[in-house]
């Protein structure tokens, strides 16, 4: 199924209130979905949000400026754009298992990886489990502008200490996340980006989109892609029509159903989620399973399977780590209290 666009509304300071015809016929109620963009819009810093139920884009609002063909940058939901990158070279067979070992795809990287590190698998790198050391502390401090700076950023990683056996603890990790970006360029012999445009992006009409890359030319795996937020819903469609899009195959039903499943408990639960996927967060919305694309400050892909409902925000990034989880905490209520309630 493709998305079928209903009405765009660029809301300012001093326009009236959307009305959004489509949203009555696909059982949302039409009042309340105007009154969520009116409090995105209250809320300052989130840019747009956009509603898409049963294959129709029934609200598609943006804020201070940004518009339909606005790129945003949706930071760690580049994870999940990531996973899904890997889940495509896994049905291709360009990647034959999640469970082969990574030192074989570095050889040529890092020819002097410790036996102990090259025994990691791609499945600990996607679960965030491979046990090597990452400073990631919600609301307190994260080494990614560290790592980002360092001349290295895959070595800057596998120099760490390995502190827990692989595959047994989740340490939230930008590092690792970004070395499976990088075995997945490894394994399909082109840059993410590249590979993305030809067996994602294109087929599903994205709009010219931008990754940064490291300072060995590697997409990141873990941050960097400019995506418009309409491209963002259009991941989560391809989600709930288990890979398929306009009948073409994209990517595999199984993959998804594993990518979006449990797959390793977290100690404490994170923002309402207990358990990680590949890339992406688990947890339970509208008394039924669902799962989130999530990122700095308040960028968000909701599926809701059992509504097929997908929701996005993106929000104002350019603020400190305590403020961005404020913008994200903002965005996800929105999302949380004043839309997925108005689903019948």
């Amino acid at each position: 199924m493709n998305l079928v666009l209903g009405l765009v509304m660029a809301v300012g300071a001093c326009s009236d209130e959307p009305l959004f015809p489509l949203a009555e016929g696909q059982g949302i109620d039409a009042d309340g979905l105007a009154d969520a963009v009116g409090s995105a819009r209250k809320v300052g810093t989130v840019h747009s949000l956009l509603v898409e139920r049963h294959g129709v884009l029934v609200a598609e609002a943006y804020f201070a400026g940004y518009t339909r063909d606005s790129l945003n940058q949706v930071w760690s939901v580049t994870k999940s754009f990531t996973s899904t990158l890997i889940g495509i070279a896994v049905d291709e067979g360009r990647i034959r298992s999640l469970d082969e070992p990574i030192g074989p795809y570095l050889d040529g990287l890092v020819p002097d990886l410790p036996m102990a590190k090259r025994a990691i698998t791609l499945r600990h790198l996607l679960t965030m489990s491979s046990g090597i050391a990452w400073t990631y502390e919600t609301g307190v401090s994260s080494e990614y502008d560290d790592w980002m700076a360092s001349p290295h950023q895959v070595r800057y990683f596998l120099d760490k200490a390995l502190e827990h056996t692989p595959g047994e603890y989740f340490q939230y990790s930008d590092g690792g996340a970004h070395l499976a970006g990088v075995i997945l360029q490894q394994a399909v012999g082109t840059s993410s980006l590249a590979y993305a445009r030809t067996h994602l992006f294109d087929p599903l009409g994205f709009a010219p989109a931008t990754w940064e890359a490291d300072k060995q030319g590697y997409s990141v795996g873990a941050a960097g892609l400019r995506i418009r937020a309409l491209d963002m819903v259009k991941l989560g469609r391809l989600f709930l029509d288990g890979g398929l899009w306009g009948g073409r195959r994209i990517l595999s039903a199984a993959w998804i159903a594993q990518a979006t499943a449990p797959q390793i408990s977290l100690d404490e639960p994170h923002r309402g989620s207990g358990s990680y996927g590949y890339f992406w967060w688990p947890y339970e919305c509208l008394g039924a399973p669902c799962y989130r694309a999530s990122g700095y400050a308040g960028q968000l892909i909701v599926v809701v399977p059992a509504k097929d409902l997908v929701v996005v925000a993106t929000s104002d990034w350019a603020c400190d780590l305590a403020e961005a989880n404020r913008r994200w905490d903002a965005a996800f209520r929105l999302i949380d209290e004043q839309v997925l309630p108005l689903v019948r």
